[in-house]
């Protein structure tokens, strides 16, 4: 994403982006506006040397020379705390999306653990963690294919939907039945035409309401069986739980509900997981040993000399196992970054596990 000044001297982070092509400013392939990527070289998170393994070598002082010229000179700052509040903004921005299915919606973000994936996921993820009052960051192995992985493994799923759009008090459980009968007909139709048998069959379904007048929805997780009054009026109860939960409070009971969807997940279980129990995680380290770097954390920290491993490392008996941040883990795939005070280990099955001080 380009990092800019708009008309107001404010610092703003995309939505336009440099692209793959010509990319960042460090890439040395045309890029001319600096770039969140740039503010990370220059931070010393990125390591200019090994990115994807090396196979790409960054020209850090080109992204040093824009990125003092087009942000830092504008702003009145030294290029470090220019570099770094691009890096802030960013977590801000990717936070929203997280309050957006958490706290929005009656969750707490500290109730859970940050999972960070994705080629930058982990470089923000401390970041975000700390915004959201969030304590433990679980990074995968090869997080930048995570994505990737996932749709390879992830269960073979079909979704359908029927629209309603009436009272719930009103509507015959006859009427119900029939509708999420056929949904279920079809889903059980489609998966045994995908070749699964009727016991690895899991049928889910849900609810789409809101009280009448409202214009958003809140999706209820709707009785299994025949629908009779009682189910319709439990139906109805779990929404009302449910709105309470996200929203803090609840309608009177006389407040119409209005059903908008009738909703239903197919979902074949294999008889055998096809996900390992743990995926083997390759060295990747920049070298022949760990290696330590200058990183940048902030105004109030500054400059301090990081630890620079390799995921292995953090299960090495060599090296104690459990490591105290400053650290960057360097992947060919991503980069993790584990800022002062916080600890990371890898469990079990590979996961880079990062906590955060109280």
């Amino acid at each position: 994403s380009l990092v800019w000044i708009d008309a107001g001297g404010s610092m703003q982070i995309g939505p336009e982006s440099a692209g793959a092509m010509p990319g960042p400013v460090c890439y040395g392939m045309g890029g001319e506006e600096p770039t969140v990527t740039d503010a990370n070289v220059i931070l010393g998170y990125l390591n200019p040397d090994f990115l994807v393994g090396g196979e790409l070598e960054l020209q850090a002082d080109k992204s040093s020379e824009v990125f003092q010229e087009k942000v830092a000179n504008r702003m009145g700052l030294d290029l470090a705390h220019a570099a770094y509040g691009a890096h802030q903004i960013v977590i801000s921005n990717m936070i929203r999306a997280i309050r957006a299915i958490s706290s929005e919606r009656g969750r707490d973000p500290r109730d859970y653990a940050l999972f960070a994936f994705g080629g930058n996921g982990p470089l923000f993820a401390a970041g975000m963690a700390k915004a959201l009052d969030m304590r433990r960051i679980v990074v995968p192995p090869f997080p930048g294919l995570f994505s990737s992985f996932g749709l390879l493994y992830a269960d073979v799923e079909h979704h359908y939907s029927r629209s309603m759009m009436q009272v719930l008090r009103d509507a015959e459980p006859s009427a119900l039945n029939d509708i999420w009968g056929g949904l279920e007909a079809e889903a059980r139709a489609q998966l045994t035409a995908d070749g699964y048998r009727p016991e690895q069959i899991d049928i889910r379904r849900t609810a789409n309401m809101h009280y009448k007048g409202q214009i958003y929805e809140l999706s209820v997780p709707a009785p299994d069986g025949d629908f009779d009054p009682d189910k319709v009026a439990e139906l109805e109860e779990r929404f009302g739980v449910e709105h309470e939960r996200t929203y803090g409070h609840r309608a009177g009971p006389e407040e119409p509900v209005m059903l908008v969807n009738a909703q239903l997940i197919g979902r074949a279980i294999p008889d055998h997981p096809p996900v390992p129990d743990r995926l083997k995680v390759m060295d990747s380290r920049t070298g022949t040993q760990s290696s330590t770097r200058q990183a940048y954390f902030g105004p109030e920290l500054g400059w301090l000399e990081a630890k620079v491993l390799a995921r292995t490392d953090l299960a090495s008996t060599n090296l104690g196992g459990e490591q105290t941040g400053p650290i960057i883990v360097e992947e060919y795939d991503a980069t993790c970054l584990v800022p002062p005070g916080a600890t990371a280990k890898q469990d079990d099955f590979g996961n880079i596990i990062i906590e955060l001080p109280e």
